[in-house]
């Protein structure tokens, strides 16, 4: 307190008053002591006459031995001289004082002792905020420099006292401001609040440590929660291609059972075909040879024509002229066509006469095995 007070001197007077005092008349063989009790009722309070507070007072003397009763008054006046210690903020002035009340939206800090200085929260820096939790004005988190209670901390006066009245007694309080680089926090704090703020950094890393915990094990099961999610939409989505696929092999396998069943009948087919060419090898229809001698005839009805009608030889007079050249090449042309006609005709008679011959085997063949049969049913009816 010795320290705190030091530090507002200069905004305390020492006055010299002459004073009028009214004492009970319990006090008329102790006029100095009822003095004394009259003025300690008004030590930090503020005084109307004076425009300032009573921080204390010395050197009383009592001025006379004789004192006024009246019948209206039923106090002792005595006149009487002291020396006041007044104090006399001014706008601006800058109090250093204790933080001895906090709340969400104002701090109260106590000077001399005594006087109350208010500090809203539009007074306060910007970025802080009061922490309900641990009960203190923090900025920007940083706990180190929270305003807590019984801090030492400089505020700025922005009013002259004003008077309440509270339980018929004058009181009043100052308005401050922590918005000037010459106010806040001091950085010279008692061993008490060290203490209390190295309790308070402690108790707040914790529940930073507590908390970022249960962050960390929130995201843990969101994490595992989300990769069993897709764990399951990665087995729907496996399944439905799965089943789609299965759904193409059984169609495909549908398709080559078709594929197969079809290409046995075109075989079962193929093979009756094979099995009836050779039966119709064996036993060919009987055609006309005319067919055939009709393209072997033309060359012959050809060299008819040309013995029956002969070459003619140009008449006399005439323009053109053949030469014996051209008569000796015209008759060896005659002479070979008629060569290739007898010899296709040859090979075609000579084809015609085998087919006849086989034919006629053929026809034997089949009497023969009538014959046989015939003969093996005779014999089965004879004996029976």
């Amino acid at each position: 307190m010795e320290e705190l007070d030091a530090r507002n001197l200069h905004l305390v007077d020492h006055v010299a008053a002459q004073l009028k005092v009214f004492i009970q008349p319990a006090y008329a063989n102790q006029v100095e002591l009822g003095v004394k009790k009259e003025l300690d009722k008004h030590v930090l309070r503020f005084m109307e006459d004076q425009q300032a507070v009573l921080l204390g007072y010395r050197s009383v003397k009592v001025l006379s031995k004789q004192a006024l009763l009246t019948a209206y008054i039923p106090y002792l006046t005595i006149d009487c001289t002291a020396e006041l210690v007044l104090f006399k903020p001014n706008i601006g002035n800058v109090l250093v004082g204790r933080v001895h009340s906090l709340s969400p939206g104002q701090l109260n800090v106590l000077v001399l002792g005594g006087i109350n200085a208010c500090v809203t929260e539009g007074e306060l820096p910007e970025g802080f905020r009061f922490d309900v939790d641990h009960n203190c004005w923090v900025r920007h988190g940083d706990y180190s420099r929270a305003i807590l209670m019984g801090d030492v901390v400089a505020c700025k006066v922005l009013s002259a006292p004003t008077i309440d009245i509270d339980q018929e007694q004058l009181l009043f309080n100052l308005d401050a401001s922590l918005l000037s680089k010459t106010t806040g926090l001091l950085q010279r704090q008692p061993p008490l609040q060290q203490q209390r703020r190295a309790q308070l950094q402690a108790a707040v890393a914790a529940a930073a440590a507590a908390e970022a915990a249960e962050v960390a094990a929130a995201a843990a099961k969101a994490a595992k929660a989300a990769r069993k999610a897709a764990k399951h939409a990665a087995k729907t989505a496996g399944a439905a291609p799965a089943k789609a696929a299965g759904e193409d092999d059984k169609a495909a396998a549908k398709a080559a059972r078709k594929a197969e069943k079809a290409a046995a009948k075109e075989a079962a087919k193929a093979a009756k075909k094979a099995a009836k060419r050779p039966q119709q090898e064996q036993e060919p229809a009987e055609q006309p040879p005319a067919k055939r001698h009709k393209h072997s005839e033309q060359p012959q009805q050809q060299a008819q024509q040309q013995q029956v009608n002969p070459v003619q030889l140009p008449q006399a007079g005439s323009s053109s002229q053949q030469s014996p050249t051209q008569e000796q090449q015209q008759q060896s042309a005659k002479k070979s066509s008629k060569q290739k006609h007898d010899k296709h005709r040859e090979k075609s008679d000579g084809m015609s006469k085998e087919k006849n011959k086989d034919k006629s085997k053929n026809k034997d063949k089949s009497k023969d095995k009538d014959k046989s049969k015939d003969k093996d049913r005779r014999k089965s009816s004879g004996q029976q």
